[in-house]
């Protein structure tokens, strides 16, 4: 866990207000997840902890390039991304479940990592359809891939079609 141990951030001796963080995200952070459709990437993190006297409030903002595959054809797919998430970590000795937004921690807790909100962040900001696109992101699907996949769609279509309902179809078109 060398590659995360830049995301821990020290939670003690903080003032009240704003403290600004910058992280760089690259293959090595990617690693430490396990999740194939995020490979590889070079992003850049802007971290603003906002401290107040209860809780924080944590706004990440994703910019860069990240590296994925293609929903269409399996190739590999460089899709810029840009994306802005914020999350609220609350302290108390209480137990109290964590939510999406809300992380809670102890007050006797003395750092907090960020590494798992900057892959949710990061995550969260991909689109729900990632395919090669010469409009959006210049690049193309491999063409051998499609051909391919359109070649055993047709020959599943021919294969579906039972004998007996073609004969009554021409019935039908016999008709006058």
């Amino acid at each position: 866990m060398d590659a995360l141990s830049d995301f821990i951030i020290p939670i003690v001796g903080l003032k009240l207000g704003d403290h600004p963080y910058q992280f760089q995200v690259d293959g090595k952070f990617f690693e430490e997840f396990d999740n194939t459709e995020l490979e590889d990437g070079a992003l850049d993190v802007d971290l603003v902890l906002t401290k107040r006297p209860n809780l924080m409030e944590l706004v990440f903002r994703v910019k860069g390039q990240i590296e994925s595959l293609c929903d269409r054809c399996g190739g590999s797919l460089k899709l810029p991304l840009q994306h802005e998430e914020m999350r609220i970590v609350k302290f108390s000795q209480e137990d109290f479940n964590n939510t999406d937004e809300i992380l809670v921690l102890g007050n006797d807790d003395y750092e907090i990592d960020v590494s798992h909100m900057i892959y949710e962040t990061i995550a969260l900001g991909l689109p729900s359809r990632r395919s090669h696109d010469e409009s959006l992101n210049g690049q193309s699907c491999d063409q051998d891939v499609l051909d391919k996949l359109s070649e055993y769609q047709e020959k599943e279509e021919r294969e579906d079609v039972d004998d007996r309902w073609s004969a009554l179809k021409k019935l039908l078109t016999n008709k006058e």
